[in-house]
């Protein structure tokens, strides 16, 4: 092969810090697939396990387009692969067990699959599906594993339904989703396929049904890598924060912790494929001229050509200087992107909880993100919700199911006239004796959580927000004055 299967390209969006401030930094990652290895991808093995809501809900029109979706792959998927079946209700029960769709057999699978109309009725007590499902595709070695969830309502215990993607992301299980009608909840659903870095798929109509499982089908048959992890091994104090996935399907993973290293799944990657990562991390005032504030690993399989365990590292460094150094558009852009698919999240949330001021500080937070992307007709569609919350008119789970894919979608980068304009770091320069009234100033102005800016604060002097314009980082300062503390402004260097 003249070019590697997979290629590992790491970055950081300043390349020049202070050395006198904790300074926040991202450091973006990317996994390339090559788009050539061609058929010999033929020899990668793959088990796969349906796992089908049918609670009562599903009776009529969206049961039979699940069972016929389900056909759909038995008909499609290659006989080399292992194929299973669950359905869950308030219970789970094996409908196919490990089978291979050879030609001989696909009948009798499709038998089996028509049992699903005997379980129908009941709760959605989603876990317990996953579960039984990472069980079955355990049993049987394979190169690839995969569950496809199909659901058209909220999982009657979230929390078990998210431990168990988990469980199955430790298995080394890629998750993707689907959900029908206007119940279903696509907040959750993409809480659950993002750590094992799958999908959440959208038919859009039932009769679409069956081609989104076909494509999950082709899909399969381009993976040219498997068990792919990211390690990345943070330099000498410094301190992991958010992490997200940006590419494909903008999502945020979680919060950082104590820990010296960040491991994040990466899964299967098809041919031509690139995913990215965002890791934002604080580093502390040091009086190195260079610091290595992190190296990521990437390992991965190659099962089509024979190959296990292979590797690449990269070192990100930066350096030391009196003002910051340019920042890296696109990798503010991509972290944009990605605050906005949290935010969205979390609208969803405080909207079903009924917390109205919270709908309202996560929309007006999507209206200053959509400012800086360039996006008018997404800041639009944020100020007509704005003004019915407003006036005590509830976002219809449709609707928000609609902000939730919406989100994944790619936003146009902000417009170039912003780009020549200059930009300012809002540095927090002395916490004051007002802790509580700090906080609050932040958490407004931020949109962060309260541990973020806890650990934030303990490290003044500390960069709060980077790269604002000029109106904004002083509307900042004026709010962190006005608490007690003290912030000043640093002209971020082009």
């Amino acid at each position: 092969m003249t070019s590697p299967v997979l290629q590992l390209e790491a970055s950081l969006d300043q390349t020049t810090i202070p050395p006198d401030v904790a300074t926040e930094l991202r450091c973006y990652l990317k996994v390339r697939a090559t788009a050539a290895l061609g058929p010999a991808t033929g020899a990668l093995v793959a088990n796969i396990c349906l796992v089908l809501d049918c609670s009562g809900s599903m009776v009529g029109d969206k049961a039979e387009a699940a069972i016929e979706a389900a056909k759909r792959i038995i008909d499609l998927v290659d006989g080399r692969h292992r194929i299973s079946l669950v359905g869950f209700a308030l219970s789970s029960r094996v409908v196919v067990d490990n089978a291979q769709a050879t030609p001989s057999g696909r009948g009798a699978i499709k038998d089996k699959v028509d049992r699903l109309r005997q379980m129908l009725g009941g709760g959605t007590f989603l876990g317990g599906g996953i579960r039984a499902g990472a069980d079955l595709v355990q049993r049987f070695a394979a190169d690839a594993r995969i569950l496809l969830v199909l659901s058209d309502g909220a999982a009657d215990d979230k929390t078990e339904a998210l431990a168990q993607a988990l469980r199955a992301r430790d298995l080394g299980i890629q998750l993707f989703a689907v959900g029908i009608g206007d119940g279903y909840e696509a907040d959750h659903l993409r809480k659950l396929v993002t750590p094992s870095s799958g999908a959440v798929l959208t038919p859009g109509q039932l009769d679409q049904l069956a081609a989104t499982f076909g494509e999950l089908v082709e899909r399969i048959e381009s993976f040219i890598a498997t068990n792919a992890q990211l390690v990345v091994a943070l330099g000498e104090r410094v301190r992991a924060r958010q992490l997200y996935r940006t590419h494909p399907q903008p999502a945020f993973i979680g919060d950082g912790s104590a820990a010296p290293e960040v491991d994040i799944r990466v899964g299967n990657v098809e041919r031509g494929q690139t995913h990215a990562f965002l890791l934002a991390m604080v580093v502390p005032p040091h009086g190195d001229p260079a610091l290595e504030v992190a190296r990521a690993t990437l390992t991965f399989d190659v099962p089509a050509l024979g190959l296990r365990g292979q590797r690449q590292d990269v070192a990100l460094q930066v350096a030391r200087g009196a003002e910051a150094g340019p920042a890296n558009t696109e990798i503010s852009g991509a972290y944009r992107s990605a605050q906005i698919a949290r935010l969205v999240d979390e609208l969803a949330d405080a909207q079903r909880r009924n917390a109205k001021d919270e709908c309202l500080d996560r929309i007006d937070l999507l209206i200053r993100l959509s400012d800086e992307q360039g996006d008018d007709r997404a800041r639009a569609s944020y100020e007509q919700l704005r003004d019915g919350i407003t006036s005590d008119r509830a976002i219809a789970q449709r609707a928000l199911n609609e902000l939730v894919i919406a989100s994944t979608e790619h936003r146009p980068a902000a417009a170039a006239s912003s780009a020549i304009k200059p930009r300012y770091d809002v540095v927090l320069v002395a916490p004051g004796d007002a802790p509580i009234l700090l906080l609050r100033a932040l958490r407004d102005a931020t949109g962060r959580s309260l541990r973020e800016l806890t650990e934030l604060i303990a490290m003044a002097p500390v960069a709060i927000q980077e790269a604002l314009p000029r109106r904004d980082a002083e509307a900042l300062v004026a709010r962190i004055d006005a608490s007690g503390a003290g912030a000043v402004l640093k002209i971020r260097k082009r």
